[in-house]
């Protein structure tokens, strides 16, 4: 049995008990003798009052009990575990001086000038020793679903991070990863902790790189702020978010990564801005992002194909409730 159908089972009997009693208490009618001369103690002059009380919670919660539970809505998801920041977006740090592209070098010689294979001991692959191999490395090994390597090489990232802007990263990366597992605490102060960094860097070098990634940090705060329950923050998150993103001034059109991080911090939004009864503004928010997903999707069907149609989805699903 689903947690959730347990759920509606307990509330349905404990309505039907305090429905019950109030209805006795009140002495609107009784269910057998067990109620009639139950003494309420200091409440007793109250018996009345007290009676109907119980008996509307217990109808309350019979109601809420049985009230279809709303539909999750669907949102665009990232290609690989551990989140959309860390498998879709280039370490800033990243450049070809510092982290040359694994591939060649990690191509074993060909069988022909190896030592006969009674003698021959497997090369060890090769370990990424600079910060940014490491998190190549790390978008791999995501997408691989190796957690234990994750794990431990995420350790290795945060001893070997030295500046604000690897600092910024390795906590981003430690956010999606612990979000990933469910550990909603850990994913917070991970973010916060990145938030910081990534502010110390677009203070001292405002770029393109620096604002995304202190716009990366603070989606991932806005993401675990929901999931809590604490929705002012996730809102406050995601709209300081969305306006460095859109501080770029369209700079993002050549890249497909930040143009999907740009929709997908619309549609975030639009659903907090939803829950709060603002459709229209979340409507426009929608239609801005199926632009940009549009866009997407025609450059790149297989890929961004899915995002588009669960746009599309979201967005008539507004339109709809908005029109009726």
């Amino acid at each position: 049995m689903g947690d959730a159908m347990l759920a509606r089972l307990v509330g349905i009997i404990l309505g039907l008990i305090l429905a019950s009693a109030g209805y006795v208490v009140a002495g609107w009618g009784s269910l057998g003798t067990w109620a009639t001369n139950l003494d309420l103690g200091p409440f007793e002059p109250h018996r009345p009052s007290v009676g109907v009380a119980a008996a509307i919670v217990g109808g309350v919660l019979i109601v809420a009990a049985l009230l279809p539970r709303p539909k999750r809505k669907p949102r665009k998801t990232a290609p690989a575990t551990l989140g959309l920041e860390l498998a879709d977006e280039a370490p800033p740090i990243a450049s070809p001086a510092v982290a040359p592209a694994l591939g060649a070098q990690a191509i074993a010689a060909p069988l022909a000038h190896a030592a006969p294979p009674a003698a021959a001991a497997p090369a060890p692959a090769p370990q990424p020793k600079t910060f940014a191999e490491m998190r190549m490395r790390l978008v791999t090994l995501s997408r691989e679903d190796s957690w234990g390597e994750c794990a431990r090489l995420l350790a290795a990232m945060k001893r070997a991070a030295h500046t604000d802007e690897e600092l910024a990263i390795v906590h981003r990366d430690l956010g999606d990863f612990a979000r990933a597992q469910g550990q909603l605490d850990e994913a917070s102060e991970a973010y916060e902790t990145a938030v910081a960094y990534a502010r110390q860097v677009r203070q001292t070098r405002p770029t393109d790189a620096s604002t995304e990634l202190l716009a990366g940090a603070l989606s991932g705060v806005g993401d675990v702020a929901e999931a809590e329950g604490r929705l002012d923050a996730a809102l406050s998150a995601f709209e300081e978010a969305l306006a460095l993103r859109r501080s770029r001034g369209g700079r993002e059109a050549g890249d497909a990564n930040a143009q999907r991080a740009l929709s997908v911090n619309l549609e975030r939004l639009a659903d907090l801005r939803e829950d709060r009864g603002h459709r229209m503004r979340a409507l426009d928010l929608y239609r801005e992002s199926y632009d940009i997903a549009g866009r997407l999707a025609a450059a790149d069907p297989a890929r961004f194909g899915p995002d588009l149609a669960a746009t599309r989805a979201r967005l008539n699903e507004l339109e709809a409730r908005i029109s009726t």
